[in-house]
């Protein structure tokens, strides 16, 4: 098989099981969180909110690729309905949001692009930047497309508090395990 074939499947392969993994930690945070629910779509806690930017962060455009083909599997009954432009376009905000941050940012050189190196400060700076942009274009498309019972200067901040809590508890806990099971810092007697 010739490099850009494989090259090919790899990205297909890791788009679609980033796909999976965000239906999973969707389906599991509304599992774990459902009393934590604001209003239909938005949660005080949103654990797939950290999962974007991990997927992102480690995939890259895969990444993002299956974090939109997961956003349309889960909207399927939108797609169903009158509401397909609204699930489309839902699918694409969920996906691309956080991969257009992470560009905009290591372009900034305000982000480091290897992992280990981000530092807890960049983590929360990236984490509220990209909570903030997740939810200001979700509520924009939200009132572009007209959905019902939609009040965009109330229902921003709960969505902003549930990305920006869901992704600091993923982020954190990712980077605790990263900490834990990267590459050993050798000890220096003093």
């Amino acid at each position: 098989m010739n490099t850009l074939a494989r090259n090919f499947f790899e990205k297909t392969a890791l788009t679609l099981i980033s796909a999976v993994l965000f239906v999973g930690f969707f389906q599991l945070n509304d599992w774990i969180f459902s009393s934590f629910k604001y209003s239909e779509g938005i949660n005080w806690v949103f654990l797939p909110a950290g999962f974007r930017v991990i997927l992102v962060l480690v995939l890259g455009l895969p990444g993002a690729l299956g974090l939109m083909l997961g956003s349309w599997y889960i909207d399927l009954d939108l797609f169903m309905q009158d509401g397909a432009s609204l699930a489309f376009l839902n699918g694409a905000v969920g996906g691309l949001t956080p991969w257009l941050v992470l560009k905009y940012l290591t372009h900034r050189q305000w982000l480091s692009p290897q992992l280990q190196s981000l530092n807890v400060l960049q983590l929360l700076n990236m984490t509220l930047i990209f909570a903030a942009a997740s939810a200001l274009t979700h509520q924009l498309v939200w009132l572009l497309l007209e959905r019902p019972n939609l009040n965009i200067w109330v229902d921003i901040w709960p969505m902003f508090v549930g990305n920006a809590l869901g992704a600091l508890l993923m982020l954190y806990g990712f980077k605790f395990v990263l900490d834990r099971v990267g590459p050993q810092k050798s000890k220096q007697p003093h």
